[in-house]
């Protein structure tokens, strides 16, 4: 029974990896990652992508990846 649970709890791991934020610089304000065309390679669906691209235009010294978890809810 502890195997599977081990299992289970790995499995989970795996499958919460792609929720992650797609941004990796923790640093980056929202108007660098805009001027840098980092958006333009975005793995979101392109709603998402826009709605990412949207909210960084109206919050340009708001931090990036902060504002991607607030747009997708991570």
């Amino acid at each position: 029974m502890p195997r599977l649970a081990l299992l289970a709890a790995f499995v989970a791991l795996l499958l919460a990896a792609p929720a992650a934020a797609r941004i990796t610089d923790p640093e980056l304000s929202c108007a660098d990652w805009l001027k840098s065309g980092a958006h333009r390679k975005s793995e979101y669906a392109a709603p998402v992508a826009n709605k990412i691209r949207a909210f960084c235009a109206a919050h340009p010294k708001m931090k990036a990846i902060d504002a991607e978890m607030t747009m997708t809810g991570d």
